[in-house]
């Protein structure tokens, strides 16, 4: 009696299957021959191949940069976006907070209570220690109005004025005596102009002045009109000389502002 076969339990078996798996196995050994008997023939021969790998793995690694700097990108936009949220309520809360305060005490800003003028002619064009502006009683200028450079340093008074012209008089002016005071202790001094802008004044010995101390005008105490550069003492005199220079050049002024006494 014949025996049979049966065909399922050899499904997985076939000739073909047989015929491609020695077929492979063929490549694998003649690849393996070839890369152990010519080495430097196949480094050439699959030199494309490693070029295509190296490729691909480059061009997959940037992808994965990519996405992953695209993350770091939004991670970095939402922090921003929270810090600036932030700081917006902070700038509303100061803005209320001063608003209350302002509420509370007014503003501290003062109302401008002077008028800006053009110099027309200054010492070496005018007379000597007078300035020439052209600011007079159509603007509000009156005799004895101080005058200061910008930034608020007193330099002078209004000395003659007419309706569109004032001459000022400068507290350097040669032989003019202002009431002044000096140093941390507020020494009186009697301030005299010199000429070209310079000062001198006399104390006692016993007054503590030193290099380097602000003098400021009585009339105007807001801004220091110079400061103290050197102290000329004689042995056996009572009285010691202040040399002060001013910080101010009136040579160089263009504009003034004459600080009106009263508003108008």
């Amino acid at each position: 009696m014949k025996k049979k076969f049966s065909h399922k339990r050899n499904a997985f078996l076939t000739p073909r299957i047989f015929s491609g798996g020695s077929i492979v196995l063929a490549v694998v050994v003649v690849f393996a021959l070839f890369r152990f008997v010519a080495p430097g023939a196949f480094l050439i021969v699959m030199a494309p191949v490693f070029s295509a790998g190296s490729y691909v793995y480059k061009n997959t690694s940037s992808v994965f940069v990519i996405f992953s700097n695209k993350q770091d990108l939004y991670d970095e936009n939402r922090a921003l976006t929270l810090q600036n949220g932030a700081l917006i309520n902070r700038n509303r809360a100061l803005f209320a907070r001063v608003d209350t305060l302002t509420t509370l005490i007014g503003t501290t800003t003062p109302r401008a209570r002077g008028t800006v003028a053009n110099v027309l002619a200054r010492p070496m064009q005018s007379p000597y220690g007078t300035l020439i502006i052209d600011a007079g009683t159509m603007s509000k200028s009156a005799i004895g109005d101080v005058v200061t450079a910008t930034g608020g340093v007193p330099i002078g008074t209004v000395k003659d004025v007419s309706p569109y012209v004032a001459r000022v008089l400068l507290f350097s002016s040669p032989g003019v005596t202002t009431d002044a005071w000096v140093g941390t202790a507020h020494s009186p001094i009697a301030l005299k102009g010199t000429g070209a802008g310079t000062f001198t004044a006399s104390v006692p010995h016993q007054v503590n002045i030193s290099n380097g101390d602000l003098v400021f005008v009585s009339g105007a105490p807001s801004f220091a009109i110079g400061r103290v550069v050197r102290i000329d003492a004689v042995t056996g005199e009572v009285m010691e000389t202040l040399r002060i220079r001013p910080f101010v050049n009136i040579f160089s002024l263009s504009t003034v502002v004459v600080t009106h006494r009263t508003m108008p």
